[in-house]
C-alpha cells in the first residue's frame, strides 16, 4: 500500500469541531526529540514495517481537536512506513505493540509541510505548534487481513445505514410531537415552520442571500451554527450551492424573516450524511434567518 501520505492529507484538512487539553507534564522523549507518554501497553510485539495499523486515533492542537476517529466509530487505518525525518509520526507508531495506549507530541509545521506535503501551514497552526497525537493500536494487519477487515467494516455500515433508513420516520415523527409542531409536511417532504414573518422583499430564486441559521440532529446535538463563526452564509437561491430543503425554505421566507426548517435526508445529505457529525439517513433541524438579499 501507498497511501499513507494520502490519509494524513484527508486528516490533516478536517474541519475544527471539539475541544480537550494537552500538557507535556509525565512524557518521556527519544533521542530525536519524539516526546511520548504511554497510558496502557499491550505486551506483545512491535509492530513491523508495512503492516498496516488499525488504531483509534485522535489529533489535536493546543485545546482543539482535529480528528477523532471515534466520533464515526471507524477506526484509523494506517500503513507503517520508514521515517520520513527524525521525530515523525512513523517515528512514533513503530514503537507501538497491539494493545497499547499512547499520546505522542510532534511538531505541527514538520507534520503538515513534510508528513502530508502542504504548501503552507492551515490556519490556525503555526511555527512552534505542537500536535498531540493520541493513539490505541487495536490489530497490526497484512494486505489480506486489510482487506478482510475493511469487507467487515463495509458490511457493518451497510447493516447500520439500513437500520437508520429504516428508523428515520419514527424518529421524525417523534422529534415532531415532542415540539408539538403540527404544520403539514409540503409536497416535498419539507417542514416548514415560520416564527417570524420578515418586513423585507421576499427571497426569490437566483438572488443572493445572507443566511444566519444554526444546524442541529433530532436529538439535539448541533453540528454547525453561523452565529458561533459571527458571520452569515452567502449563497444564491435556487442554485444547488445548498442542500434542496435549504433552496427550498429558504426561498418561502422574506428578509429579516426566522423559520425552523425540519428536513428529511432525501432533501439534505441522504445516505450519505456529511463529515463526521451527520450520520447517513439522518432529518436535519436548521434554526434560519434570512438577514440580507441581493
Amino acid at each position: 500500500m501507498k497511501n499513507g501520505k494520502i490519509l494524513m492529507m484527508a486528516l490533516a484538512m478536517i474541519v475544527l469541531f471539539a475541544c480537550g487539553n494537552a500538557s507535556d507534564r509525565g512524557f518521556k522523549q527519544t533521542d530525536s526529540g519524539l516526546k511520548y507518554k504511554f497510558h496502557e501497553q499491550g505486551g506483545g510485539e512491535k509492530v513491523q514495517l508495512y503492516e498496516i495499523l488499525k488504531m483509534d486515533m485522535v489529533y489535536r492542537l493546543k485545546d482543539s481537536t482535529l480528528f477523532d476517529t471515534r466520533l464515526n466509530d471507524i477506526p484509523m487505518f494506517l500503513e507503517l512506513t520508514e521515517p520520513e525525518y527524525p521525530g515523525d509520526i512513523y517515528e512514533a507508531l513503530a514503537m507501538l505493540s497491539v494493545g497499547d495506549s499512547v499520546t505522542f507530541i510532534v511538531d505541527a509545521a514538520d507534520f503538515f509541510m513534510i508528513t502530508v506535503g502542504m504548501f503552507e501551514l492551515p490556519p490556525p497552526i503555526r511555527e512552534g505548534d505542537q500536535l498531540y497525537f493520541d493513539i490505541r493500536l487495536l490489530d497490526a494487519l497484512d494486505e489480506d487481513g486489510f482487506m478482510v477487515e475493511q469487507q467487515r467494516i463495509m458490511e457493518e455500515q451497510m447493516q447500520a445505514n439500513e437500520r437508520r433508513a429504516d428508523d428515520e420516520d419514527g424518529l421524525r415523527d417523534a422529534f415532531l410531537r415532542e415540539e408539538n409542531i403540527t404544520v403539514e409536511p409540503l409536497e416535498s417532504g419539507l417542514y416548514f415552520i415560520e416564527s417570524a414573518r420578515g418586513e423585507g422583499p421576499k427571497v426569490t430564486p437566483g438572488s443572493t442571500v445572507s443566511v444566519h441559521y444554526e444546524g442541529r440532529l433530532l436529538d439535539g446535538t448541533v453540528f454547525d451554527s453561523s452565529y458561533e463563526r459571527g458571520e452569515p452564509l452567502d449563497f444564491i437561491v435556487g442554485m444547488g450551492q445548498v442542500i434542496p430543503g435549504w433552496d427550498e425554505g429558504i426561498a418561502r421566507m422574506h428578509v429579516g424573516g426566522k423559520a425552523m426548517l425540519v428536513i428529511p435526508s432525501h432533501l439534505g445529505y441522504g445516505d450519505r450524511g456529511a463529515g463526521a457529525l451527520i450520520p447517513p439517513f439522518s432529518t436535519l433541524v436548521f434554526e434560519v434567518e434570512v438577514v440580507d438579499m441581493q
